[in-house]
């Protein structure tokens, strides 16, 4: 599996990530209906990256950080 080398992630991670990157950008363009909505979606997406980021430990790492198959 071929990793990207500036972020480590593999092709459909990396496919994920700049999809996240594009949702934020698209999230910008609406009216805000609600004074937190922009702090709960930005949380959401960065819980979204720290979820990829574990997937590099897993790779890397993977007695720290151990894979279960479903």
């Amino acid at each position: 599996m071929p990793l990207n080398s500036k972020t480590g992630l593999s092709d459909g991670e990396q496919k994920t990530m700049d999809a996240l990157v594009l949702a934020y950008g698209e999230f910008l363009k609406l009216d805000r209906t609600h004074p937190d909505e922009m702090r709960d979606f930005v949380n959401g997406i960065h819980r979204l990256q720290e979820l990829l980021a574990v997937r590099i430990a897993r790779r890397d790492y993977p007695e720290g950080w151990p894979t279960y198959k479903a």
